[in-house]
C-alpha cells in the first residue's frame, strides 16, 4: 500500500529480484567469489508490484473500490496493507459464496458474490488442476444458500454428494438427486438418491431419432425406411390403438416392412438394414414409453446431478439437449406457471457440448447458445467447465463475464482464454503456468478485485480425485502374491492327492 497526496494506491507484488552494482554476470567465478566472501557491497532488494486499487480514505473504506489512476512517485513508502482494509476490499455486497482465501494471505477469506453469476462464468483449467474440485465447493455453497443446481455430469464427478459425511449433513446430502440412464455403467454403481434418467421415445420427432441412431443425411434410403415405420406408428396412435411407442416398437415395425411381400424389393432392402440402427436406440436404455418428470429438478434448494458417464458423446449430447429444452421452457413461462427462483446450470466437459463452429453442431449448441445471450432475463445462470477452452465456442466463452482460471500450460489454451476475458490482464496472464494444484485467478462480476486464491477444502465427498497409483501398485502386489500362494497350495495339494492315490 503506497500512499498519494490524494489517498493511497493498493497493490500487490509480482516478484522479487536482487540487483547489485559490483556483481556482474560477466565476472569472472573467482573474481565473484573474493567480492563476496569481502561482501564489499550488500544487494539490493527490488519488488515488482501490480496495482490494484485507489482508495480515497483509509479510515472509509467500503466494499468498492475505484481504478488507479495516478502514479505512485519513486521512494514513496511502502506499507502493508492491514487485513481489515482488504477484508472490506474483497467482501462483495449481498450474499457471498465462501471458496478460499488469498494465496498471500491465508487469513483474508474469499467470497464470490451470488450476483456476479448473473452475467455467467467460466472455470478453466488442465486435467488435475483441480477445476471440478472447485465447482464442487461452489455448488455446495448455492445448495447451502438455498439455489436450484443442475449440473451435466459425464464423468461421475460429483455423484457422490448424495452420501453424507462428518462435514456434509445427510440434510444437505438428501438435497441432492442423481439421475442415470438405467443401463449406463458408472464407477460409483452403489450411491445413494438415483433416479432413473428416461426419456419418452414416441415424444421424439424424426430428426431427433436420426441423430440419436447416428443415421446421417447421406443415408437417405435408411432414412425414408425409418420415416414409413414412424409414420405407421404415428397413425396408430393417432387412431387409439396405442399410447406410445419405443425403440422396440419401431425396430418390429421395420421388421414387418422388410417382410412385407407387397412392397418392392428396394423398400424391404432398406427396412432390413434401418433396423441395426434402431436396435442401438434400444440397447440404450434410456428411451421408454415414458419421460422422467424433469419438474422435479425445478425444487429450491435441490442439487440435480445429471450423470452422463459410460455414453457416448452422442448420447450425452441428446439428453443434455431434451433436458436444456425443458429448463429453457419452465424460466420462459409467466412465473404463475414457470419455476420463479434462479437455476445455475453447471456444464462440465463443455468443449463436448459447445463446440466452435468448424468442428460441427451439436444438438445441444444452440440452447447453450442462448441461454449465454439470454438467460440472464429468466434466470438462468451458466457456469461452463472446461480443461480445452480454445475447443470451446468463443462467442459462449466470452459471455461469461466472470472466469475462475486455474493453471493453464497449453499455449493455444492460454491465449484463448485471454481472448475471452477482458479483465484477466498480461499480467495475470503470465501467472497461469505458475499456479499450484488448488489455486485460481478469479476475475470479473464475481469479486471486487482480481485475485490469486487457494481453494478451500471440499465438505462433500469428491469423485473426479486422481487414481492413487502407488496404492494401488502395492495393492497389486500383493494380490499378485496372494494367487501365487493359492496356485503353489494347490499344485502342493494336488501332488498330495496323487501320492495317496497311488496304487500300494
Amino acid at each position: 500500500m503506497a500512499p498519494l497526496s490524494r489517498g493511497f494506491v493498493i497493490a500487490q507484488v509480482q516478484g522479487v529480484a536482487t540487483y547489485s552494482s559490483l556483481l556482474k554476470k560477466e565476472m569472472e567465478y573467482q573474481a565473484l567469489t573474493r567480492l563476496t566472501a569481502h561482501i564489499v557491497e550488500e544487494c539490493k532488494h527490488w519488488r515488482q508490484a501490480r496495482a490494484l486499487a485507489y482508495i480515497d480514505d483509509i479510515n472509509k473504506v467500503s466494499s468498492g473500490y475505484k481504478r488507479v489512476r495516478y502514479a505512485v512517485a519513486p521512494g514513496t513508502k511502502v506499507y502493508l496493507v492491514p487485513d481489515s482494509i482488504l477484508e472490506k476490499l474483497y467482501s462483495g455486497s449481498g450474499k457471498t459464496l465462501y471458496v478460499g482465501h488469498l494465496v498471500t494471505r491465508a487469513n483474508i477469506k474469499i467470497g464470490l458474490s451470488v450476483n456476479g453469476f448473473r452475467r455467467h462464468v467460466a472455470i478453466i483449467a488442465q486435467t488435475g488442476a483441480g477445476k471440478s474440485y472447485l465447482a464442487g465447493v461452489i455448488m455446495e455453497e448455492l445448495l447451502q444458500k438455498g439455489g436450484t443446481v443442475i449440473v451435466f455430469d459425464p464423468h461421475a464427478d460429483y455423484v457422490r454428494m448424495t452420501e453424507p459425511n462428518g462435514e456434509w449433513t445427510a440434510d444437505l446430502a438428501n438435497r441432492v438427486t442423481v439421475y442415470r440412464v438405467p443401463t449406463s455403467i458408472s464407477r460409483y454403481p452403489s450411491i445413494r438418491n438415483v433416479k432413473n434418467l428416461l426419456i419418452c421415445f414416441s415424444d421424439l420427432s424424426l430428426e431427433e431419432i436420426f441423430y440419436a441412431a447416428g443415421i446421417e443425411e447421406k443415408f437417405t434410403n435408411i432414412r425414408r425406411a425409418v420415416t414409413q415405420a414412424y409414420n405407421n406408428l404415428r397413425d396408430e396412435m393417432e387412431g387409439g390403438n396405442r399410447r406410445s411407442f419405443t425403440p422396440k416398437d419401431l425396430r418390429e415395425q421395420l421388421y414387418a416392412i422388410s417382410n412385407d411381400k407387397s412392397k418392392d424389393s428396394q423398400t424391404r432392402r432398406d427396412a432390413f438394414k434401418a433396423i441395426s440402427y434402431v436396435s442401438r436406440l434400444e440397447r440404450l436404455g434410456i428411451f421408454g414409453d415414458k419421460t422422467t418428470p424433469f419438474s422435479e429438478m425445478f425444487i429450491p434448494q435441490h442439487l440435480s446431478v445429471i450423470d452422463l458417464s459410460g455414453l457416448s458423446d452422442r448420447e450425452a449430447d441428446l439428453i443434455t439437449y431434451m433436458i436444456l429444452r425443458e429448463i429453457i421452457v419452465k424460466k420462459t413461462q409467466p412465473e404463475e406457471r414457470g419455476f420463479k427462483y434462479p437455476v445455475f446450470l453447471f456444464i462440465e466437459e463443455a468443449h463436448r457440448f459447445i463446440p466452435p463452429d468448424k468442428a460441427g453442431p451439436t444438438w445441444s449448441s444452440p440452447l447453450i447458445k442462448r441461454i449465454a445471450a439470454e438467460g440472464r432475463k429468466f434466470g438462468i445462470f451458466l457456469i461452463l467447465i472446461s480443461q480445452r477452452p480454445s475447443k470451446v465456442h468463443q462467442d459462449v466463452l466470452s459471455q461469461c463475464n466472470s472466469q475462475i482460471i486455474m493453471r493453464i500450460t497449453n499455449p493455444v489454451d492460454q491465449r484463448a482464454v485471454l481472448e475471452a476475458s477482458e479483465k484477466l490482464g498480461e499480467e495475470l496472464f503470465d501467472d497461469l503456468p505458475g499456479l499450484d494444484k488448488g489455486e485460481a485467478i478469479v476475475v470479473g462480476d464475481l469479486i471486487n478485485m482480481p485475485a490469486i486464491i487457494s481453494v478451500r477444502k471440499r465438505r462433500s465427498y469428491e469423485g473426479g480425485a486422481d487414481v492413487n497409483v502407488d496404492e494401488l501398485l502395492d495393492e497389486a502386489l500383493r494380490s499378485a502374491k496372494e494367487e501365487g500362494e493359492r496356485k503353489r497350495q494347490a499344485e502342493d495339494d494336488w501332488e498330495k492327492f496323487k501320492r495317496w492315490s497311488e496304487p500300494k
